[in-house]
C-alpha cells in the first residue's frame, strides 16, 4: 500500500514528505481558526524525519512561534525527501531561515552540522534564544 501511495505522488510531481509538509501547514491553519484557542502561541515539536517536515512547514506558516526539533537530519540525503531541494539549500540553511522568524531549539547529540545557522545568528546579532543546540 505504501509503495502505491509513493508512486501516485511521483505522478503528481510530489513526494510523501512534501505532502506531509502540506498536512502540517493545514493543521496549523486549522488551529488558527479555533476560537477556543485563539491567541495562544503555535509551537511545533517533532523528532527525526518529522522534524524536517515541521521545519519546512514553519517556513510557510507565519503563525508558528517556536520550533523544538529533536534528531533533525543534518542533510536532505538523510531525509526528508523533497524534489530538487538540494539545488537551492540544505537543512542547515532551512534552519537559519526558520530562526529568522521564530526561535528554534535543536536537540542534537552533535552540534557540528549546525555551524551555518549558528554563524548566521551570530552575524545578525540575534539573541541566544533565537537559535540554540541543546543536548538530547
Amino acid at each position: 500500500k505504501q509503495v502505491q501511495i509513493r508512486r501516485r505522488f511521483m505522478l503528481l510531481g510530489q513526494t510523501l514528505d512534501g505532502m506531509c509538509v502540506w498536512d502540517v501547514r493545514r493543521a496549523v491553519q486549522a488551529l488558527n481558526h479555533i476560537a477556543a484557542i485563539e491567541g495562544l502561541p503555535v509551537e511545533l515539536t517533532a523528532q527525526g524525519n518529522m522534524a524536517g517536515i515541521a521545519l519546512y512547514a514553519s517556513l510557510f506558516e507565519p503563525s508558528v512561534e517556536r520550533l523544538d526539533l529533536s534528531e533533525l537530519p543534518s542533510t536532505h540525503r538523510d531525509g526528508p525527501t523533497f524534489l530538487n531541494v538540494l539545488r537551492y539549500l540544505d537543512v542547515p540553511q532551512a534552519v537559519a531561515m526558520a530562526a529568522e522568524r521564530a526561535p528554534v531549539v535543536l536537540h542534537q547529540a552533535d552540534a557540528s552540522p549546525w555551524v551555518f545557522p549558528q554563524s548566521v545568528a551570530n552575524n545578525l546579532g540575534w539573541p541566544d534564544e533565537r537559535f540554540r543546540v541543546a543536548a538530547p
